[in-house]
């Protein structure tokens, strides 16, 4: 990555191989993680919590015990993910990762996140049902991760390395809107990659609760979602 400016981190391939079978991401050189052992995995951190590997796959979270018991709400969130077959091969990292799924964005149109000078979608008649009524900045897409919105209200910490070293970003700094950057959904900058997830033990056993509104049950994105999480005294 580092010795290659425009390169295309390929994880799961999920959100990649749909870039690239429409033509509108072409890059030239792309770097493959998936053999990386240390990414994969779900462990125990000493504060109760856990640390889970950026390539883990979203079958194996919904199904761990560990995360069932201590944060159902993300064993939920990862769950509801696409389809089962996407499920298996889809990654954590690259779900909370992936970019917005607008339909003119992803087409190729000329709008501001693709360094136009319009929003297509932020019209009456556009197709936008997924798009928010909230905060926008020129541009209405949001991100499409079920796991993010249960991993902000986990209050998890994203860890991110490049070859200048290693931080860690709170889910508020980790996703990121158009008013700070148009062109990224999250903080992750060239020739960074996300290692891991922590998801601190505050929460783990507290009543949770998640739930996705969608036009459909497999292979659809939120209409709306909420994630919910609480210790009652």
């Amino acid at each position: 990555l580092r010795e290659h400016d425009d390169a295309w981190v390929l994880a799961g391939g999920k959100d990649s191989l749909d870039w690239w079978k429409q033509r509108v991401k072409q890059p030239k050189t792309v770097v493959d993680i998936a053999g990386i052992q240390e990414l994969h995995g779900i462990s125990q951190h000493t504060d109760g919590g856990l640390v889970i590997g950026a390539m883990t796959t979203l079958t194996e979270i919904s199904e761990s015990t560990l995360v069932r018991e201590k944060f159902s709400v993300l064993a939920e969130a990862a769950a509801k993910v696409a389809s089962p077959q996407i499920r298996n091969a889809g990654t954590i990292g690259g779900n909370v990762s992936q970019d917005t799924r607008c339909t003119y964005y992803r087409d190729g149109f000329p709008c501001y996140r693709a360094e136009g000078n319009t929003c297509y979608a932020n019209t009456p008649t556009a197709m936008n049902r997924e798009h928010t009524l909230f905060e926008a900045s020129r541009c209405v897409a949001v991100s499409p991760s079920d796991t993010g919105t249960a991993l902000s209200a986990l209050e998890a910490t994203f860890v991110v390395k490049s070859a200048k070293g290693t931080r860690e970003l709170s889910a508020g700094e980790f996703f990121i809107g158009p008013e700070i950057d148009i062109t990224r959904m999250t903080a992750l900058e060239k020739g960074e990659v996300l290692v891991s997830i922590n998801v601190p033990g505050k929460w783990a056993g507290s009543k949770q609760y998640f739930e996705k509104v969608a036009d459909r049950e497999t292979w659809d994105f939120a209409l709306a979602s909420v994630a919910f999480v609480a210790k009652v005294d």
